[in-house]
């Protein structure tokens, strides 16, 4: 099977460099997926302050010192930031996503955290008929948002024609996350095909951390390998 070409957006606060290679982010889940998939690591536009990035971690978050510390604040970015009741950068970073898929052309978009949560909104784009997001053809949340806000900006990105993200996704994270709280309700609500891989473990930073252990990432494994057959066997027929 050929493999997928699969942009995959970081979380806040951290950087394409920690979301590819640090423990909690991405890595693990890439490793288990290495045969399948080649990524793309696009780094999100708006930058940040360290302190903002401590102070969600251990404040708002309740995180150790310890695990802020392993997080690190060197060179943060996000995709949006939640600042007076609206996400506050959004509109820059779906300019920047549609030339970076626009020259890389992804099979997928994949993100965790505010990368989650921002590829659900390009996937809504997608539906909706944006011409540089015609190239995804399935959607990966890693610990992605669902709450009312994030389901109200979906179906702006909708918009009036559409009720529903029609192609495959799989929301995966612990059920102990907040972030994932109406993920079930979301799903049902707002994805044609939706799978949740939401585990009944105790996750590191205040659950919301990705597992270090390659065997979690099964759910995630056979999600891809259904996508490369699918492609695979649309090539086949074109």
């Amino acid at each position: 099977m050929k493999r997928l070409k699969i942009a995959s957006l970081h979380c806040f606060g951290s950087n394409p460099r920690k979301h590819a290679t640090q423990k909690s982010h991405f890595v693990h889940c890439a490793q288990a997926c290495a045969e399948l998939a080649e990524w793309v690591y696009p780094a999100g536009p708006n930058r940040l302050e360290p302190n903002v990035v401590r102070d969600l971690l251990k404040n708002e978050m309740g995180c150790t010192d310890e695990e802020v510390e392993a997080f690190g604040l060197e060179e943060p970015r996000c995709w949006f930031r939640f600042t007076d009741n609206r996400y506050v950068g959004l509109e820059a970073s779906m300019d920047y996503l549609a030339d970076v898929c626009r020259r890389e052309q992804p099979d997928g978009i994949a993100g965790y955290s505010n990368g989650g949560g921002t590829a659900q909104l390009v996937a809504a784009a997608r539906e909706s008929g944006h011409e540089a997001f015609q190239s995804i053809r399935f959607l990966m949340s890693f610990a992605g948002a669902t709450s009312p806000m994030m389901q109200h900006h979906i179906r702006e990105y909708l918009g009036p024609k559409h009720a529903r993200i029609t192609i495959p996704t799989i929301i995966f994270g612990s059920r102990y996350d907040p972030l994932l709280a109406n993920a079930g309700q979301m799903a049902a609500d707002l994805f044609e095909h939706c799978e949740l891989a939401i585990a009944d473990e105790k996750r590191p930073f205040a659950n919301h951390a990705l597992p270090d252990r390659i065997e979690c990432y099964e759910p995630v494994v056979s999600f891809v390998k259904a996508r490369a057959r699918q492609s695979t066997g649309r090539a086949a027929r074109e």
